[in-house]
């Protein structure tokens, strides 16, 4: 997760350094794919827009905006303070569905777009599951009265800064697009998300929020759209 985060915010940098410099084309387009791994599915839709530098017209700069969804079978969710409480909940399912705004940066080398992005904030929405609250120790907290019971939770709805924060809802992505015409594109990536789901009543430590990160391959088709 290091690792990746790293990755991102290298990009990122350079495109900050990139507004230094003048303006020029504006390029938008679709992508729409599919991530898998380990029976956890990741499909969305991402709609982009990117600004190419006059001085630097391979180097771009963009924004926009990516419906996603999650869906997955048995499936544990921890706090954030696991370590100590060494809490979970336990889901036989998982079903849920978010829209993001999302910044991101990409080179353009012949017909190759190389580059990543992460949401900045976002929704998250889903059906109403129970999970089963579990606590493997003799100690009890707050949430004493929800120990092996099942509990109420849904989607965390406001999420923000998936990529620095914990326990929000969201996604980054490293990528390779490959335009195959001016029409169509082979989009290849890998998206590290997290999954968040919020309890309805407060458990040990205060705690409301339960998550797990996920990341998987993914393949796009690419539609470029023209103005």
């Amino acid at each position: 997760m290091k690792s990746f985060r790293l990755i991102v915010l290298f990009i990122f940098i350079g495109s900050i350094q990139g507004f230094t410099q003048s303006l020029s084309r504006v390029t938008s387009g679709i992508d729409l794919g599919l991530g898998y791994q380990d029976k956890e599915w990741v499909p969305s839709i991402m709609y982009h827009q990117e600004l190419s530098l006059a001085n630097f017209q391979w180097f771009r700069i963009g924004w926009g905006i990516r419906t996603w969804g999650y869906y997955a079978g048995r499936t544990n969710l921890l706090p954030k303070d696991n370590a100590l409480s060494q809490d979970t909940l336990k889901f036989g399912r998982l079903t849920a569905n978010g829209a993001s705004f999302l910044l991101g940066a990409n080179v353009r080398l012949w017909k190759f777009d190389i580059g990543a992005n992460t949401d900045i904030f976002g929704l998250a929405f889903g059906l109403r599951r129970n999970g089963l609250y579990t606590k493997p120790t003799f100690s009890e907290g707050e949430g004493a009265e929800y120990y092996n019971k099942y509990v109420k939770s849904n989607p965390a709805t406001l999420n923000l800064l998936p990529l620095a924060l914990d326990n929000q809802n969201g996604q980054s992505e490293i990528f390779l697009r490959y335009w195959i015409t001016d029409r169509v594109g082979l989009k290849l990536g890998y998206t590290k998300g997290r999954i968040v789901y919020a309890t309805e009543a407060k458990l040990d430590n205060g705690q409301k929020r339960f998550s797990k990160s996920y990341g998987v391959p993914y393949v796009a088709v690419a539609f470029p759209l023209y103005n």
